[in-house]
């Protein structure tokens, strides 16, 4: 607990300025996040960082260096993902007897999982300073929310899930909490700060979304986590284990909360 304490205390205060501060300085964060968060992932579906495994992290360079600040092209970024797995299709036609398909596959699904899922942070900052952190909030409050319910009165078990010792009584703790939080916040918001969009409503429906596929995300990379045999994807940060391990929740969130500013109409 005091490993995970420290952690906390040591990052929060950054997440706090890098989001605040935005662009260049969150796309170098986002940046670290995503090719430690590679790392991880291409350690434990294959056992060891392979040389095809680089050209995930080389677009994910170029992706956060190159992509990120032109990302309303929608042809612009197409263009790119499509080059990344033409390149990587290439590379197992080429390399066939040192490469296989699997390594292939990994190589695609980190980047996608990773790299382009962690950068709806970027996206959602990139409009809204308020909306940003409702990822953080929704995915956190249901975690918490969660755990506390569901190891206090949890009684029905999420059977035939990666998680089985979770219940359903903490999930819906976990969207109820995320919901009073969000609702806590949109007060906060509309009453100290100028803002046309987050409304109190808005706040607690991008957190209730927020939250539920939010656990989706924690329960998918049990899932990785079980069907590998390891119990934490890293070591990274103390009491917590590796960046996956700490946002596999925001992960998901991310491009959900993006994807509720869209259907709102916040975002064309």
């Amino acid at each position: 607990m005091a490993k995970r304490m420290l952690t906390v205390v040591v990052g929060l205060p950054i997440l706090i300025v890098i989001i605040n501060l935005g662009g260049i300085w969150l796309r170098a964060g986002l940046l670290i996040l995503s090719l430690i968060g590679l790392y991880e992932f291409y350690n434990a579906l294959s056992k060891k960082v392979l040389a095809i495994h680089f050209t995930g992290y080389i677009y994910t360079c170029l992706y956060y260096l190159l992509e990120v600040g032109d990302f309303g092209s929608i042809s612009y970024s197409l263009t790119r993902i499509a080059a990344f797995i033409l390149f990587t299709i290439a590379m197992l036609v080429i390399f066939y007897n040192k490469i296989t398909l699997n390594d292939c596959l990994v190589t695609i699904s980190g980047f996608f999982y990773v790299t382009f899922l962690l950068s709806f942070i970027y996206f959602v900052r990139d409009h809204s300073l308020y909306f940003v952190w409702l990822i953080f909030t929704s995915a956190s409050a249901s975690d918490t929310f969660a755990f506390l319910i569901g190891r206090k009165w949890g009684r029905h078990k999420l059977t035939n899930t990666p998680s089985p010792g979770k219940s359903w009584e903490g999930c819906i703790a976990g969207v109820l909490g995320a919901a009073f939080v969000g609702f806590l916040y949109g007060l906060l918001v509309s009453h100290f700060f100028e803002t046309q969009h987050l409304t109190v409503f808005n706040a607690m429906a991008v957190s209730v979304m927020g939250a539920i596929f939010s656990q989706f995300g924690d329960l998918f990379a049990s899932a990785i986590k079980r069907s590998v045999g390891i119990k934490d994807f890293g070591k990274i940060l103390p009491g917590h284990g590796g960046v996956l391990d700490r946002f596999d929740s925001i992960i998901v969130a991310a491009p959900i909360v993006y994807m509720v500013m869209v259907g709102m109409g916040y975002l064309v």
